[in-house]
Order: structure tokens, then sequence, then C-alpha cells
């Protein structure tokens, strides 16, 4: 089955972080449920983010692999996800592409 790659940066307004966090446990919920998401979770900044347990930590966006039958499908499992119809994902800098691993996931 086809695999797909998707970068979902989150909105940068003042209120972006809320609404992530406001829906951000039914969206886990949501996706531990998915076998269609292969490896997922959050992009965070700065990019020095992991590099000691003190350092600041946000989240900004999301990365996964989606294994579905077509684009389509993986369209639309992103844009039925309570992160795009909750306003955190911007909807135009969303990218879903094909995807080929080197590695089996």
């Amino acid at each position: 089955m086809p695999l797909f790659a998707v970068y979902a940066p989150d909105y940068t307004d003042d209120e972006a972080v809320q609404r992530r966090l406001a829906v951000r446990q039914s969206h886990l919920e949501a996706a531990a449920k998915n076998k269609a998401i292969k490896v997922g979770g959050a992009m965070l900044a700065p990019n020095e983010a992991l590099e000691t347990q003190d350092a600041e930590r946000k989240m900004i966006g999301s990365m996964m692999i989606l294994e579905c039958d077509s684009y389509a499908d993986a369209k639309k499992m992103i844009e039925s996800d309570i992160y795009w119809t909750g306003n955190v994902w911007d909807k135009e800098k969303t990218v879903i592409r094909p995807f080929v691993s080197a590695k089996p996931l």
C-alpha cells in the first residue's frame, strides 16, 4: 500500500498554541487508534529542544507517515483530523507527498 509523508506546521498566531493544547488529547486518542498512521509526532522549536532536559520546547507542527490506498484518502484523513478542523495546522502550508521508505516501517 502506498505511503505518504505529511508536513503539517501549526499556525503562528498568538492563540495557536492554546488551540493545539485544547484538542491535543482528542487528537492523540484518535491517532493511537488509526492504523494508517505508521509514525507521527510533534515538530519542536528551537532546533536545540532535545539537547538538554531543561531546554525550551515548543510544539510548532506535526510530521507523519501515512499508509493509505491513495492520495485522496491521505488528504481526507488529514482534513478530518481535529488539528485541521480546529485550526491548529496551517491549511496553506500543510504538505502531503507520496513517500518511498528506504527502510521498512
